[in-house]
């Protein structure tokens, strides 16, 4: 009998590190190995006052780690609403999840004085 011969495959990405490691929000599961409580104040320290942390009282996320300038743009309980809604579905209590928000302002109807 001959033995099968094993291969490995690695795919390797490459990026740069960025500071914040989080672009626009990061969901934090109520079992994540990083509470959002350390999470916060790491996050204080590299980038104070650019992100929120928002507790929730929900089964599976402990909280939600939001830009404060997307905060500035929609009401803080509609995007967490609509970030709850598409996350509880794909996320258990261990996971710690990036969230990348496009939030695109669209004005109609002004009028100006000539």
């Amino acid at each position: 009998m001959t033995q099968a011969k094993r291969k490995a495959l690695i795919d390797f990405t490459f990026t740069r590190f960025s500071l914040p490691p989080v672009r626009d929000a990061l969901i934090i599961g109520k079992r994540a190995p990083v509470g959002a409580h350390g999470i916060e104040r790491a996050f204080q320290e590299l980038t104070p006052g650019m992100f929120r942390v928002i507790r929730l009282d929900h089964p599976t996320i402990e909280a939600i780690m939001v830009r404060e300038s997307d905060l500035r743009k929609i009401p803080e309980g509609e995007l967490v609403k609509r970030i709850v809604n598409h996350a509880e579905g794909i996320m258990d209590e261990s996971d710690a999840l990036h969230v990348t928000i496009d939030i695109h302002i669209i004005i109609e109807g002004e009028q100006v004085e000539l």
